[in-house]
């Protein structure tokens, strides 16, 4: 490897720009290399220039900061997490998990109070204890936090689908407080995953406003195709029926509750035995829902104090820690926990 050092300038977290300082010999080498603007950078760097361009495939400000004793360049890109780990990749280090919870990336208060009590080491105890007394009842309390612990930075995905002109962009328009989707009376209207970022319960959430489900074609094809794509990924799909028109099938195979939107209006229908009835224009049941959405998301809530799997690679070492074939296996893997 050449000899560059990455760092990131601005504080941890989601911001609206970031800087990443590019410093060593081979500094401005390596930049000229990725960087992609009108004309090529010169193959000199000159002080206290700026230039527009591309690089890890978004847009940046390239500054030349300082040239002896050593280059210094900042890359300025967008402040979003995703994009600067791709900017350092791209410098030709790998994104790796930090060994420390990542505090200050939690979206909620709630998620936070649990990431500070990994801070203060209650994952590290939990692991050392297992190590020192292995017991496969803790391991598996443990590894029940799992899913948790993959959302405590990332939210969950919600996505909310149906035929078209069920009251799906209301009922997200409810869920969130305030218009964020457009509503109407028009079929296939919402073209596109339109999401919000919300919170339930304290439990951080990106909801998807999903193109109504039929046969189509054109542009509207095109949303059904990005809707279904997203409900595919989604960790929890809100199926939307029509409380006023007859019957329709709804989806089977994901993990869906049975939403009865406009339950304000004559009922044509009989409503599914396990579905939840909303109003979206009057806001009957949506407290409840959202109530639903958290329970459904987080079944059992860890107590303060708790130990939870912080990252998506810990969540993933305690569960094969549990579902190891004997004891020997699943301290091997425990260990892997505790590698910086």
């Amino acid at each position: 490897m050449s000899d560059v050092r990455v760092s990131v300038l601005t504080p941890p977290g989601t911001g609206a720009i970031a800087t990443v300082q590019v410093v060593g010999p081979e500094a401005w080498e390596r930049v000229r290399e990725l960087f992609v603007g009108e004309k090529p950078l010169p193959e000199m760097p000159e002080l206290h220039r700026f230039w527009f361009g591309k690089f890890a495939g978004d847009d940046v400000i390239l500054a030349v900061k300082q040239l002896q004793p050593e280059p210094i360049i900042e890359v300025q890109c967008h402040g979003g997490r995703r994009i600067v780990q791709q900017v350092i990749a791209t410098c030709g280090f790998p994104m790796r998990e930090s060994a420390r919870p990542p505090v200050a990336e939690a979206p909620t208060l709630r998620t936070a109070s649990i990431l500070l009590d990994q801070f203060h080491g209650a994952f590290d105890r939990a692991v050392r204890s297992l190590l020192d007394s292995f017991d496969p009842v803790k391991l598996a309390e443990l590894a029940a936090f799992a899913p948790l612990g993959r959302h405590l930075v990332s939210p969950w995905k919600v996505a909310i689908a149906g035929a078209p002109n069920v009251g799906k962009s209301s009922l997200v328009n409810a869920l969130a407080g305030y218009q964020r989707s457009i509503v109407s009376e028009i079929p296939g209207t919402t073209r596109d995953v339109v999401t919000v970022q919300l919170a339930f319960d304290g439990w951080p959430v990106e909801l998807a406003d999903t193109a109504g489900l039929r046969e189509a074609a054109g542009l509207e094809a095109d949303g059904i195709r990005l809707a279904e794509q997203f409900l595919s990924e989604a960790d929890l799909v809100l199926w939307v029926l029509d409380a006023s028109v007859p019957p329709v099938a709804y989806a089977s195979g994901s993990p869906a509750l049975a939403i009865l939107n406009k339950c304000d209006l004559p009922a044509e229908r009989d409503a599914p035995p396990d579905a939840i009835r909303v109003s979206a224009r009057t806001g009957e049941g949506i407290a409840g829902l959202a109530a639903i959405i958290a329970n459904r998301l987080v079944p059992v809530a860890p107590l303060p104090g708790a130990a939870v799997p912080y990252t998506p690679r810990l969540a993933d070492l305690v569960e094969r820690a549990a579902k190891a074939a004997n004891r020997d296996d699943a301290l091997q893997i425990l260990r892997e926990c505790l590698d910086s």
